[in-house]
Formats: structure tokens, C-alpha cells, sequence
């Protein structure tokens, strides 16, 4: 049986939008480089004898689709993370869940500027992890009681 109050469901509710903002970088961010990468890419293939055409801007757009999806689907499931971590600490005070959500956003920062090799974009990155913690707190109820019963997937109390 569920508990209507389950830190993960709020984890991953709250790491729903985080999934969204993040995605949204990683798709401007490519998009800003789309000309680098389509020139290399063309290059690579070039060098291997073959003529690209236009697949290889097929291929930088299913790349996109790719990256925007795996951005939302690595929060969703981060943000699930946080709650289970929340609730394993017996849910402690909000500072310890901020510092668990912004160990979590440098974490996601860092790396993204490494990729990137552009710190505005680690940083941006750092900040979408910010909403969160205010949306994690909202569906996450420490006063609710909890049921017995299934959780319905409409269910959205």
C-alpha cells in the first residue's frame, strides 16, 4: 500500500519541472552550437569516404530530442532520489533538504560546465535545481495521514 504523503511521489513530482528547465538549457545550448557540431560530425564522416548529405542535420536533431529527453527523465528521477533521501533522514528540517537539493544542482552544474566548457551554463544548470525545494515542500504533506488504500494514478491529492 502507498502513503498519500510519500517524499518520493513529492520528489518526483518536484523534479518534473527541474527535468523541464533543464531540458530547455540542453536544448538552447546545443542549438547554439548546432554549426560546430554539424561541421565536425560532416568531417568525420567525410574523412570515412562517404557523402553525409543532409543526414547529418537529421541526426544533430534526433541528438537534441535525445538529450532534451534524457535532461527530463534525469530529474524526474533525481528529484525521486531526494525524497527517498529525505524520508530515509526521518524528514529533517527544510535547510538539510536544501542543502541535499543544492549538493545535487552544483553537482549538476559543475558537469554541465565541464561539458560545455562555459561556466553561465554550469551555472544556469546549478539554479534550475532552485524550484525544487518549494514545490518538493508543497507536495509534501508531514501532517497528512496516511491510507490504506491504492494510490490512484488521477489521484492528485
Amino acid at each position: 500500500m502507498a502513503e498519500r504523503a510519500d517524499p518520493a511521489r513529492a520528489g518526483l513530482r518536484a523534479g518534473r519541472l527541474v527535468g523541464v528547465l533543464t531540458a530547455v538549457l540542453v536544448v538552447a545550448s546545443l542549438l547554439h552550437t548546432q554549426e560546430q557540431f554539424v561541421g565536425r560530425l560532416e568531417a568525420v564522416v567525410r574523412f570515412t569516404g562517404f557523402d553525409p548529405g543532409g543526414s547529418v542535420s537529421v541526426y544533430f536533431y534526433l541528438y537534441v530530442v535525445g538529450a532534451a529527453l534524457g535532461r527530463y527523465a534525469l530529474g524526474y528521477l533525481v528529484g525521486a532520489l531526494i525524497g527517498v533521501v529525505y524520508d530515509w533522514l526521518d524528514r529533517p528540517a527544510v535547510a538539510v533538504l536544501a542543502g541535499l537539493t543544492l549538493l545535487v544542482g552544483v553537482a549538476d552544474g559543475v558537469v554541465a560546465a565541464v561539458d560545455t566548457r562555459n561556466t553561465l551554463i554550469g551555472v544556469a544548470y546549478a539554479l534550475a535545481w532552485l524550484p525544487y525545494i518549494p514545490l518538493f515542500l508543497r507536495y509534501v504533506d508531514d501532517e497528512a495521514s496516511y491510507t490504506d488504500g491504492p494510490v490512484r494514478f488521477d489521484d492528485h491529492s
